[in-house]
């Protein structure tokens, strides 16, 4: 029998577990993982579910899915998913989570996971799966149309996700030293304007830069595979969530990603109802992107000297949070 951590509305854990089966209260919560793998020519690998299953029998679906078990991750689940069903060891160092949807009884992380795998080496779990093979992503909606595909309300923004070139990908201790020098060299030009000698990134020391990294969630962009730039996140309070500081390299910037960025974090943390974030008034270009964004400027500033003043934003409405069915 499985059991499943039980966390709340805000994605924390409250100790208690469920066992699969049971009816589960309302207001408790558990992980699920849906795994897309794409390879490098474009196409996604999907599986079709057995005659004899419950829900959506005989129809295709991702590359595996499953409910976290007690004690997992949803990395871990991720990974253990699709080796039960497909014999395949992700590779984790290309993955990143599209979005998370919540329902009415859990959180849904949606992955996708860039690995070339031979169709010859799957080793399908008989009791879950029937076949699999490779498709484009017209293929994909030409079958949910014939009514062979499991209908994901999701699917077209999925797509556009992964086609936007925009990818996020969890930093860790071993990019500490590139983020590091990514973040001097973008806040440099700042630096030098408005001679921050209080605030400036650039005068942040490197463990204190490191000790950021383990706070909160910290990823690294990418766009067509160069690194670009860098977001950082954090949970304020239960529900309020800190857009702590985005980097985008210079010769990056005025792409639109910043903005492609800002909307895709909304969607990974769909129990999250409230941002915040501050910048310089006086950027003028970053104030008008942040109200373009949906954020208001709060009455909070704090003057820095005659040329810098930070001023605080929040969003509240408008958050870009995929429905469930």
């Amino acid at each position: 029998m499985e059991v499943w951590d039980i966390y709340n509305a805000n994605r924390e854990k409250t100790g208690r577990v469920h066992n699969r089966g049971q009816d589960m209260p309302e207001g408790d919560f558990h992980t699920v993982v849906h795994v897309w793998i794409m390879n490098e020519e474009g196409q996604l690998l999907v599986q079709q579910r057995q005659p004899w299953k419950k829900g959506w029998a005989n129809m295709w679906d991702c590359a595996a899915a499953g409910s976290a078990l007690l004690g997992e991750t949803s990395e871990m689940a991720a990974i253990r998913e699709t080796k039960e069903e497909i014999g395949i060891d992700l590779h984790l160092e290309n993955a990143e989570i599209l979005c998370t949807i919540k329902f009415s009884r859990g959180f849904d992380d949606v992955w996708l996971v860039k690995q070339n795998i031979d169709i010859s080496d799957l080793q399908l779990q008989y009791d879950e799966v029937a076949d699999a093979k490779w498709a484009t992503m017209d293929e994909i909606n030409a079958m949910v149309k014939s009514g062979e595909f499991i209908p994901y309300h999701i699917l077209e923004t999925l797509f556009e996700t992964i086609q936007s070139k925009i990818s996020l990908k969890k930093a860790t201790s071993k990019d500490a030293e590139e983020l590091f020098e990514l973040q001097k060299k973008v806040f440099m030009p700042l630096y030098k304007k408005y001679e921050d000698l209080e605030t400036s990134p650039v005068l942040q020391s490197f463990e204190r830069f490191n000790e950021r990294l383990q706070t909160g969630d910290f990823y690294k962009i990418f766009h067509e595979n160069t690194l670009v730039g860098s977001v950082h996140v954090y949970k304020k309070t239960p529900g309020v969530m800190r857009l702590h500081m985005i980097n985008i390299l210079e010769e990056f910037q005025g792409r639109g990603i910043a903005q492609q960025v800002m909307i895709r974090i909304e969607s990974m943390y769909p129990e999250i109802n409230s941002w915040e974030l501050d910048t310089i008034l006086e950027e003028e270009r970053n104030c008008y992107l942040y109200e373009k964004m949906g954020y208001v400027q709060t009455k909070d500033t704090v003057r820095i000297n005659d040329k810098m003043t930070i001023v605080q934003y929040t969003k509240q409405e408008g958050l870009n949070h995929l429905q469930s069915l």
